[in-house]
């Protein structure tokens, strides 16, 4: 199986406050900004997914929702539970691949640390050795065949897109 898979972390939320339940923090226009940039990112780049699959947070809903717009896709986004915070590695990684079709390109859009742990579980690494900034895009390459089934292409912040 062939597939490319890009992982973005939320854009930039409101401040954390005992009022707002950590699941309910929405985005700041700084945030919306950052998906936008992203979104435009992705269009002018032809890096159109043709999936999408976003944390239940709305945080993660919003950058979602606002890169799919902006970006083009026509496909709507699909909200998996794993990828909630706290959820392993392992078991986004065994419902990603139960979910991936050949030759497919498929945004996930999450937190941090886990996305940065599934990067590490996709490559078969032990360490930490990435660490995603707000609104960033990474891009990983899989092919089943091929003697490195899972290949970092490009990671980049959204300030440098």
């Amino acid at each position: 199986m062939k597939a490319v898979l890009y992982l973005m972390r939320h854009a930039t939320a409101d401040i954390r406050n005992s009022l707002v339940d950590e699941a309910d923090r929405c985005l700041n226009e700084k945030g919306r900004l950052q998906a936008r940039r992203v979104a435009d990112f992705m269009h002018k780049q032809g890096l159109i997914p043709d999936r999408i699959f976003c944390s239940p947070h709305t945080k993660a809903v919003q950058t979602a929702a606002l890169v799919r717009k902006d970006s083009g896709v026509k496909t709507a986004v699909e909200e998996w539970h794993c990828l909630l915070p706290a959820v392993t590695a392992t078991e986004v990684k065994e419902h990603l691949f139960s979910q991936l079709q050949d030759n497919e390109a498929v945004l996930l859009v999450g937190h941090e640390p886990e996305l940065a742990l599934l990067i590490n579980e996709l490559l078969g690494l032990d360490k930490t050795f990435i660490e995603l900034k707000k609104a960033s895009l990474t891009c990983l390459e899989l092919d089943s065949e091929s003697t490195v089934p899972v290949r970092l292409a490009w990671s980049v912040p959204a300030k440098f897109m």
